[in-house]
């Protein structure tokens, strides 16, 4: 009797385990990769990797010169040599920056499946943000181009009296511009220091008063003197780096008169691309298919330990800019335990895919008062 009870219990305890085996087993949580759309159905959590995309941006300036109506004058009426005699445009490259941003590689994309799923936060595009945790998904900013509408310049603006535009003659009313200048010079004076200087006794408007005939004399000097004027025009180019150094690719091409042009454009002087890899990690560096691979089969939840890119923009022969910065392209995928899931709150880098954080999960307080 004793022998069959205790057989019973046995056989009882035995199928116990064995539920309790086969609901761990369930619980397990699985990453596999994701060779085709197939693998990414019947559920799971699917996630990508980034790769490194290259932003460099390009600031220009255009300065542009228009000759005054009266710049013939401008000596013989007001005795000024230093005028601008001959319309023109310049363009110059003031800055050059490197940056680079996640993007993400459909080629690295892994799917999490199981019953006990962790907390998962991907960003808009699917790329691995964080586990059991949250944080700060940073916005990627479409880089736009400024608008290469700029208006022409004209003297449109300068306030002529009738005492100028009654005359016949450009030289006539170059004249009588040249005496508006002299006759606010005058006024001027006389409110500084002269017989006027104590009419206006309020300091507000005193100082509006000058203001005002220091904008008119600007205005009539400018169709002696001419205008100038600068813009400030940026253009972004993004690259995809491949999995081999590159060495003078041309960006796009530049010109003094034309400013920003396409590459294949000849007429304008290339700007050149150079960049390089540095492949700093070589974390479990197995052949896939080698017998060590098979011997350790990469399992876990996947992140990149990034190398780096080194990249340079040159004009010609001169270097305008250059940065040294991490890169997935040639990084090396590593992983976490599966166990980590349950258990950690990690935080991943959307940019280059490295593992930012990994603290041990804390039990809320509401979930204690439940158990």
């Amino acid at each position: 009797m004793k022998i069959r009870t205790f057989a019973i219990i046995t056989l009882f305890m035995s199928t116990l385990c064995g539920i309790d085996a086969r609901a761990k087993d369930k619980e397990t949580v699985v990453v596999t990769p994701i060779e085709n759309d197939a693998d990414a159905a019947n559920g799971g959590i699917i996630y990508a990797l980034p790769k490194t995309m290259l932003r460099v941006r390009v600031e220009a300036e255009l300065t542009i010169c228009k000759t005054g109506p009266y710049y013939k004058y401008s000596n013989k009426f007001l005795n000024l040599s230093n005028v601008i005699t001959e319309d023109s445009k310049k363009w110059s490259i003031t800055n050059v920056s490197i940056d680079s941003y996640g993007a993400a590689d459909y080629s690295r994309r892994f799917k999490i499946s199981g019953d006990a799923l962790p907390d998962v936060m991907l960003t808009p595009d699917g790329i691995l943000a964080a586990i059991n945790a949250k944080t700060k998904i940073e916005d990627c900013e479409v880089a736009a181009d400024t608008d290469d509408k700029i208006e022409p310049i004209t003297f449109d603006d300068v306030h002529l009296g009738r005492s100028v535009l009654t005359k016949t003659s450009t030289a006539a009313m170059a004249e009588e511009a040249a005496l508006t200048i002299y006759r606010l010079r005058d006024k001027r004076f006389s409110l500084l220091g002269g017989e006027d200087a104590t009419i206006l006794n309020d300091m507000g408007s005193y100082e509006k008063v000058i203001d005002e005939i220091n904008k008119l004399e600007a205005e009539y000097i400018s169709l002696f003197a001419g205008k100038t004027e600068k813009h400030k025009v940026v253009r972004y180019y993004e690259i995809d780096p491949s999995a081999s150094a590159m060495t003078n690719h041309v960006l796009f091409r530049f010109s003094e008169n034309e400013g920003f042009m396409s590459a294949m454009d000849i007429t304008g002087k290339p700007v050149y691309i150079d960049y390089e890899f540095n492949k700093d990690a070589n974390v479990n560096e197995f052949a896939d298919g080698s017998k060590m691979r098979k011997q350790n089969p990469v399992s876990g939840l996947r992140y990149i330990i990034p190398g780096s890119i080194a990249v340079k923009i040159i004009d010609r022969n001169i270097l305008l800019s250059e940065k040294v910065l991490p890169c997935t392209q040639c990084g090396q995928v590593a992983t976490l335990p599966l166990s980590t899931l349950s258990n950690s709150r990690i935080k991943f880098d959307t940019t280059n895919g490295s593992l930012k954080s990994i603290e041990a999960k804390t039990i809320d307080s509401k979930d204690q008062k439940k158990k």
